[in-house]
């Protein structure tokens, strides 16, 4: 994510946290550096739902256009992977574009067209979109790489669309949020009140329901029959869809119910976390996520990390790095080059912060199994007693040898006599059978 898509979140942050009464919290005076500890915080008990805070649906797509929409600068952008288009922007539509064409293809089509490759930090920008959402409210429910569900008031999610440039719906019910954010505009909050639902859906155009599962096919079945609105598609039974639309069923909750108000709270995840203060503020550099590696490593144990974090506080201004690392990070060393690619991408590096945090994420115990016991000798006395000749050492006679055989012998768990009695019967005539061939 960019330094403006920053900036602009910190400053719908900061009034939406005064919308609901948060005022600023002063950083701590003390300035060392502590680690806390895996926690899970997502059964905390939390009030409830106030009832005046409506379902808000915030519609971020197509989720990698929408990531690379300032580098457009109003050309027609298509973001390809694999030689193939995997989302378009509206302008691009408009020209001819479209998703699964080949690359050759849409630029033969569109002249213009600005085509970038599908970025690889997809996946960690939404996650620190979601994070950034948090902030807000604590019901925030993602629906998929693009799509949320919230509850905000009317006026907060104006101010989300406005901040953010998404499409934002609003209502009493999931469904009809849903519905209302992909009849509003970039940037626009749609808002539909309590009461006037039916209304809202029957003046909808029946294309909508594209953005809900109805299909290219399934649309144009139902112009054929001179269908225009989605009201004139709510006229018919539920029996009637599912029957004439393959994907009626997965419409039905859409046009007649049941629509649902739940929005589930955030799913924080465990996580690691060292952070240190500075005063005066310091550069951040790769040899101050030293010292934080080290915490993080001492206080993984058992546990590994699948990516880190690395979080930054200076010039007013808060930048983040997310890496996501190739192997599991357990040792002091991996964690600290996750970190130190991490501070590059935040764009930190070199600036003067008072604050660094380090957070490591996606924590679970490594599935491995280096031998019967967790330490040498552990219990292996036991067993030999039990069952004598469970265990063989192998000796190795000659490395270089051409036939494996004679390359190496079996011997008991504890070789007293390095000369074993050979098994009877060589398999080469007049010669000794191999030293491998240890009869049971």
């Amino acid at each position: 994510m960019t330094a403006g898509t920053h900036l602009a979140g910190a400053a719908l942050t900061a009034s939406l946290l005064q919308g609901f009464g948060v005022g600023p919290q002063p950083l701590p005076s003390y300035h060392t550096c502590f680690i806390t500890g895996i926690k899970e915080v997502s059964m905390k008990p939390h009030p409830s739902v106030p009832e005046r805070l409506p379902v808000v649906a915030a519609l971020f797509l197509p989720w990698p256009v929408w990531l690379l929409r300032e580098r457009a600068q109003g050309l027609p952008l298509a973001v390809h992977r694999g030689g193939r288009v995997v989302a378009v922007s509206p302008l691009a539509r408009k020209l001819g574009a479209r998703p699964g064409m080949a690359l050759e293809a849409a630029q033969a089509r569109v002249a213009s067209l600005l085509a970038l490759p599908y970025p690889a930090q997809a996946e960690a920008a939404w996650r620190a979109l979601l994070r950034e959402l948090h902030a807000l409210t604590p019901w925030v429910e993602p629906q998929g790489s693009g799509v949320a569900f919230l509850r905000l008031s009317p006026e907060e999610a104006r101010l989300l669309a406005q901040g953010y440039g998404a499409r934002v719906g609003v209502a009493p019910w999931r469904e009809v949020a849903l519905l209302a954010a992909w009849a509003a505009r970039e940037g626009e909050a749609r808002v539909v009140a309590e009461g006037e639902e039916g209304g809202f859906l029957d003046r909808l155009p029946l294309y909508l329901l594209r953005g809900v599962g109805l299909t290219p096919e399934g649309l144009a079945r139902l112009r054929l029959l001179g269908l225009r609105r989605v009201g004139e598609l709510r006229a018919w039974r539920p029996h009637q869809v599912a029957a004439y639309l393959p994907e009626g069923r997965a419409l039905l909750p859409y046009l007649h119910g049941p629509w649902r108000r739940e929005v589930a709270r955030f799913p924080e995840e465990a996580a690691l976390e060292a952070h240190l203060h500075l005063h005066p503020p310091a550069e951040a550099t790769f040899g101050l996520l030293a010292h934080l590696a080290g915490r993080l490593a001492r206080g993984l144990g058992e546990w590994a990390a699948s990516r880190v974090e690395v979080e930054g506080m200076g010039l007013g201004l808060r930048f983040r790095g997310e890496h996501l690392a190739k192997a599991p990070l357990r040792d002091e060393a991996g964690v600290r080059l996750a970190l130190e690619l991490a501070l590059r991408k935040s764009g930190a590096a070199g600036l003067p912060l008072e604050e660094v945090r380090a957070r490591a994420l996606g924590l679970f115990r490594p599935s491995r199994q280096e031998g019967l016991w967790r330490r040498a000798g552990e219990g292996l006395e036991a067993v030999v007693a039990r069952f004598p000749g469970a265990f063989l050492r192998v000796e190795v006679l000659d490395a270089e040898a051409l036939v494996p055989e004679w390359g190496f012998r079996y011997g008991p768990w504890e070789v007293r006599d390095a000369a074993l009695p050979l098994a009877p019967g060589g398999g080469v005539p007049g010669r000794e059978a191999p030293l491998g061939a240890v009869s049971r």
